[in-house]
């Protein structure tokens, strides 16, 4: 990440968590368990990537980033519920290094409330989905506050909230239920699956929410309520395949990285059965054997390290991961020419060294 978009992300964090943390809804977030659910992840130390394209975007159009920030904090507040939601669906453990928002409340149940067993379970299970369910009303509210806090145009901001509560949301669960019929499918019949498939759930999944953020942003910064505005349009292209790109590169760390940066278990993706362009590319490249080994570790949640770690080897073997490597590049070229009707400011260089950080990071 470049000296000056890191910088650029870490100022505006600061600016959103004080910005959410001042907010007066959350009197009603009541009792303590579902505060302290609700703001777990927001209050983390996270890069607030679709914030800050958020803010780029309006900068990009002619905006002043202060009136981007409740659309900002709003698209953040969004973000988090989903990822709350999809935790759950995981049976995931850690976000962002601590426990996760259902495990948070699974030890609030046993130590304030002496539950024990599936009932501490049942109960983090419950706070999570409830908390997940004020975290998205909430990014509405901050969404309404573009404009009673802000003065932008009415119109614009109806439309915003339209589009994230239409668009945006449908073709999000689009890509999260997708992605569950694919991690529900026996690891056996992985490849009746497709590299469009997969591409296609992660376009809904996290291209999407980028794509949003950035024409939430755009309409915020040129002062247009109008979705097809062509400038507005060439933000939300580039940044939806920049989010396609991200997401091939999560592929990538879920098997590469270092489990201490990225805060969650190296290989886990193997042990879920998670169908992946990694996955397809090298069943395709493999002989019967190695074929066979893969299907039989991939969505075996007791699988040992040595399996786990033979089939990481063999996903570099057989190309697995050099090819997403390119499919992640391909989607980047394919982004940059979108933003080419965008005037150069330093908005747009932002953008584009964030669009190189989409590929290059290794958290």
């Amino acid at each position: 990440m470049s000296a000056k978009l890191m910088e650029f992300l870490k100022e505006k964090e600061q600016q959103l968590v004080e910005y959410m943390k001042s907010s007066e809804v959350q009197k009603y977030f009541r009792p303590k368990h579902i505060h302290d659910a609700v703001t777990s992840y927001i209050y983390r130390s996270a890069k607030r990537l679709r914030p800050g394209v958020l803010i780029m975007s309006c900068g990009c159009l002619g905006g002043e980033e202060r009136i981007a920030i409740p659309a900002a904090a709003a698209v953040e507040l969004f973000h988090t519920w989903t990822l709350v939601h999809d935790d759950i669906i995981d049976n995931d453990s850690l976000r962002r290094g601590k426990p996760t928002v259902h495990r948070l409340m699974e030890s609030a149940g046993k130590r304030d409330l002496n539950l024990e067993g599936s009932l501490a379970e049942d109960y983090g299970r419950d706070i999570a989905i409830l908390a997940g369910d004020i975290q998205h009303a909430w990014s509405v509210t901050f969404l309404i506050e573009t404009t009673t806090k802000m003065g932008v145009d009415p119109y614009i901001t109806l439309e915003i909230i339209k589009y994230m509560e239409s668009y945006a949301i449908g073709n999000l669960i689009y890509g999260e239920t997708f992605d569950v019929q694919m991690g529900m499918t026996d690891s056996k019949d992985t490849e009746k699956f497709s590299q469009d498939d997969v591409i296609d759930m992660l376009w809904g999944k996290t291209g999407v929410l980028y794509g949003f953020s950035a024409l939430a942003g755009g309409m915020i910064g040129k002062g247009t309520s109008d979705i097809n505005d062509p400038q507005v349009t060439a933000l939300k292209d580039f940044a939806t395949n920049c989010g396609i790109a991200f997401q091939l590169q999560d592929d990538i760390l879920g098997i590469t990285g270092d489990e201490k940066l990225l805060g969650k278990p190296i290989g886990s993706d193997i042990r879920e059965g998670k169908k992946t362009t990694i996955v397809l590319e090298s069943l395709k490249n493999a002989n019967e054997e190695q074929k066979n080994l893969i299907l039989n570790v991939l969505g075996n949640k007791d699988a040992g390290e040595d399996d786990v770690e033979k089939v990481k080897s063999l996903f570099h073997e057989l190309n697995g991961i050099e090819h997403t490597k390119m499919l992640a590049q391909k989607y980047i070229q394919k982004a940059l020419p979108k933003i080419d009707a965008v005037e150069d400011s330093k908005y747009k260089e932002l953008l584009l060294s964030w669009a190189d950080f989409m590929i290059n990071r290794n958290l």
